[in-house]
């Protein structure tokens, strides 16, 4: 596995999920990744959305030479109701 398939996988482990309000569904972030966000009908998909756009997000900024923020432990709960 390489090393940027390695951050993703890791990454996504830190992804946490807020159910919205109403019928307006879901949305994913990771911590530290500053406009990273995702939003679906359901959990499954905002996660499914944030991976895709995680992709996106990380080529952009090697692109940009800005670099990828470092991993740290999750604090929040995966899921967190609005």
């Amino acid at each position: 596995m390489d090393n940027l398939t390695s951050y993703r996988r890791d990454a996504m482990k830190l992804a946490t999920v807020t159910k919205l309000g109403g019928d307006e569904g879901y949305v994913a972030r990771i911590p530290g990744f500053r406009g990273l966000l995702a939003t679906g009908r359901t959990r499954k998909e905002s996660i499914a959305e944030l991976e895709d756009a995680l992709v996106d997000w990380i080529d952009l900024a090697l692109r940009r030479g800005t670099g990828l923020p470092a991993l740290k432990p999750r604090d929040t709960p995966v899921f967190t109701a609005a």
